[in-house]
């Protein structure tokens, strides 16, 4: 199984309306990383972030993008 990055985007998140968190093999550069952001090795830390940032600001939702295409919206 092939390592994981959890990348949390940093910057206001409007008009989209959650906050975005990406996930690609660790050794991939994304061109996303050149901008704000946090970078995890484990999910349930990414996703702890990206509820604060939903909270701070005040959007209602968080969205995965898997490396395959997919995505999943957490509430």
């Amino acid at each position: 199984m092939a390592l994981l990055k959890w990348i949390v985007l940093e910057e206001d998140p409007k008009p989209d309306n959650y906050i975005a968190i990406m996930v690609t093999d660790a050794s991939r550069i994304l061109k996303i990383q050149r901008r704000a952001c946090t970078i995890f090795d484990e999910d349930y830390e990414a996703i702890e972030h990206a509820k604060a940032l939903r909270e701070q600001y005040k959007v209602k939702s968080i969205r995965v993008f898997y490396i395959d295409g997919c995505s999943e919206t957490i509430r």
